[in-house]
């Protein structure tokens, strides 16, 4: 490629051209085609500071002139036929179009509330595909320093299933505790909660696998977790634990059903209105 096909000039800095208007005059020319002032200008937000005016204009210059090249080069070196894009693109634009208005019926005609019965219901039906793949808990976490006042007072409501005794826990907490989580009541995995305690797995395994209320002590805090429900793997999930995934699923399956039932109704008015003649 000869060089003097190339004219590349810096941004805002050119000597005026007779050809081109004088808000119009160019930046840059790759062959027959121009870049100008105008477009360059566009492209960079008012208000934007001087400097980072300059490097986005000179940037936008770069990436113009690489596009214009690489063109020239396909036009070369691709055939007719492979050039022949404009069904490629006609076919896309038909698709973001087609796409873009069943997005707009669907905002304005699908509902995107999803029952709770809804839920219940596929929830009952569908209980074999909802198997968990890891153990899942309810749980309450607690992390007390061991400098921390009552102690005792706080193990001993931390192992109490009155809600009295919870009440004082919690409030105790707020003052004393670095942590107290309950996890919104929802079901969480195991091993994140595990993540939380000093010990090992191996640890976990042997020693506290199966109790229901744990207290664990490092060198500057006790932690306490009392597991209220658990899942193992290969059982099934509980509710509360795929109810999103069955909210999602629910509302992915609605809007399929609306965009079959829009085909449908398109193709019977285009038939009843005579848009539509097959031969």
């Amino acid at each position: 490629m000869k060089l003097q096909h190339i004219l590349i000039f810096i941004p805002f800095l050119w000597a005026c051209n007779d050809k081109f208007a004088k808000n119009e005059q160019p930046v840059a020319k790759v062959f027959d085609k121009y870049l100008l002032k105008s477009e360059v200008s566009g492209f960079i937000p008012q208000g934007t500071p001087s400097k980072d005016s300059l490097i986005m204009a000179q940037s936008y210059v770069r990436n113009w002139i690489t596009k214009e090249l690489l063109l020239h080069k396909a036009t070369q070196n691709l055939s007719d036929e492979e050039k022949n894009i404009r069904k490629q693109v006609e076919d896309y634009s038909s698709s973001i179009l087609i796409h873009k208005y069943k997005e707009k019926l669907i905002s304005q005609k699908l509902s995107r509330e999803v029952s709770e019965r809804e839920i219940s219901q596929y929830y009952d039906a569908n209980k074999f595909n909802f198997v968990l793949n890891t153990p899942v808990v309810r749980a309450l976490f607690v992390v007390i320093p061991k400098s921390a006042p009552k102690i005792e007072d706080a193990r001993k409501w931390f192992r109490s299933k009155e809600a009295k005794d919870q009440e004082a826990l919690e409030e105790y907490c707020i003052t004393s505790a670095k942590k107290f989580d309950n996890f919104n009541d929802q079901w969480i995995e195991l091993r994140n909660l595990l993540n939380l305690l000093p010990i090992t797995s191996a640890e976990w395994e042997s020693k506290y696998k199966n109790k229901e209320s744990i207290e664990i002590e490092d060198d500057e805090n006790y932690y306490f977790l009392k597991i209220n429900e658990l899942r193992q793997a290969h059982e099934t999930a509980p509710l509360g634990y795929v109810k999103k995934e069955i909210e999602i699923l629910l509302l992915n399956k609605r809007k399929i059903s609306f965009e079959e039932n829009l085909e449908k109704d398109i193709n019977a008015e285009g038939l009843r209105k005579d848009y539509v003649k097959i031969y």
